[in-house]
């Protein structure tokens, strides 16, 4: 009897964590519930007596048991979106920079297990984190400097990391590295210490793999980052020949693109002004669009920040980097123009866009906050008991307890 009450206590536990779990997403909670069902009705029927033929069968029923109990408790956390955090901050926004000041360590751990430390004066930026259905993808730019790597790899959830650092991908599934970039020349230096990763790119002809205890060193021609005056031109007879070589001396690739690439966000911006900015947005790729927001807002330049950020969206409706979009408009808005009105409609469309989207829980806070500022009380009542219903130990928590008890 006391194995059956014992495992009985266990089930009933096991049920209330699964059902008692605020921030699971809609399908999730509804697939525990099915989960659930069907484990009720096999209880009902196992009630009926049926000879096991002694002890270690009994035995054998509760190890099995506990061991759909562990895959169902392992596997149910990865249903819940991928967050990071930097150094003791309470979580990262995709597309900040994190800069590492001079003779110090930030560290960026992620839910998952992974962890990313920059040293002494490197930026980087997490750019991009889906964990959906088809398992957890990171994106992550780094501008300068030097950054270690611990990537988590779980059995059975397919993890992609893909690391841009000017000219160069590094992509990688699960392993410990550390690169460094430096955008001056631009250099690449990639140690691997665990797995493997496989670097594309800059001059390299050819992707070339990188295992446990290799080292690849590769550098390119430099950008040129300012612009350079042609010197008059000799006069010379008119003619095709002349024709042709005035196009040679003004034709010019889009050297915007490849400053963003390379991470010099101020000298891409300035470069996209002189070829039309307007024009340069309806051509850029989501990445580039961010990359120039980010040189609007990081050098207070906020109208060019919100024209590529609305470009994005009117280009690219219904992507999650829309939604990461609308969020980015709405901090400019909070935090540059006081205008808590448009930030608060900026975070609500986020949330109606991307509901379970990675920054669901700062995008709640953040209305919570516009919605005080601007005035809306009832509105920040009725979005801080959504959050404390989702989000119960969250870092907004205590301020939406604040909203609700006046």
């Amino acid at each position: 009897m006391g194995g059956k009450q014992e495992l009985s206590r266990i089930g009933a536990r096991v049920r209330e964590l699964l059902a008692d779990d605020p921030q699971a997403p809609s399908d999730t909670r509804q697939a525990r519930a099915a989960f659930l069902e069907q484990v009720a009705r096999r209880n009902v029927t196992a009630r009926a007596p049926i000879p096991l033929g002694g002890r270690p069968r009994r035995w054998m029923a509760l190890l099995v048991g506990a061991a759909a109990v562990g895959s169902v408790v392992g596997l149910w956390p990865w249903k819940r979106p991928v967050t990071f955090q930097i150094g003791e901050a309470h979580s990262g926004f995709l597309g900040d920079v994190v800069e590492a000041p001079a003779g110090r360590t930030v560290p960026v751990a992620f839910s998952d297990g992974s962890r990313l430390s920059i040293h002494d004066g490197a930026r980087m930026r997490v750019l991009s984190l889906d964990s959906g259905a088809r398992g957890l993808s990171v994106r992550v730019l780094l501008e300068d400097g030097v950054l270690d790597a611990s990537i988590a790899h779980r059995p059975g959830v397919k993890a992609n990391w893909r690391f841009d650092a000017g000219p160069y991908q590094v992509t990688v599934t699960g392993t410990k590295f550390q690169m460094q970039f430096r955008n001056t020349l631009p250099s690449l230096r990639v140690s691997t210490e665990e797995g493997r990763v496989v670097v594309t790119g800059g001059c390299l002809h050819a992707p070339a793999a990188i295992s446990a205890g290799q080292t690849l060193e590769t550098s390119c021609p430099s950008i040129e980052t300012t612009p350079r005056d042609d010197p008059p031109a000799a006069a010379s007879p008119a003619g095709p020949a002349a024709e042709l070589g005035s196009k040679r001396r003004t034709a010019r690739p889009e050297r915007w693109r490849e400053l963003l690439a390379a991470g010099r966000l101020q000298d891409g911006l300035r470069e996209a002004e002189r070829a039309n900015f307007d024009r340069v947005c309806e051509r850029a790729t989501p990445h580039e669009l961010f990359a120039l927001a980010d040189a609007g807002r990081f050098f207070g330049l906020h109208g060019r920040a919100v024209g590529a950020l609305t470009a994005l969206r009117r280009r690219f409706p219904g992507t999650p980097e829309a939604g990461t979009a609308a969020f980015t408009l709405g901090r400019i808005a909070f935090e540059n123009e006081d205008a808590y009105a448009r930030a608060a409609q900026w975070f609500d469309t986020y949330l109606h866009e991307q509901p379970a989207g990675a920054l669901m829980g700062d995008a709640f806070g953040r209305l919570i906050e516009a919605q005080v500022r601007s005035g809306d009380r009832i509105g920040a009542r009725a979005t801080a008991q959504q959050y404390l219903r989702r989000f119960p130990g969250g870092p907004y928590a205590s301020e939406a307890r604040g909203v609700l008890s006046k």
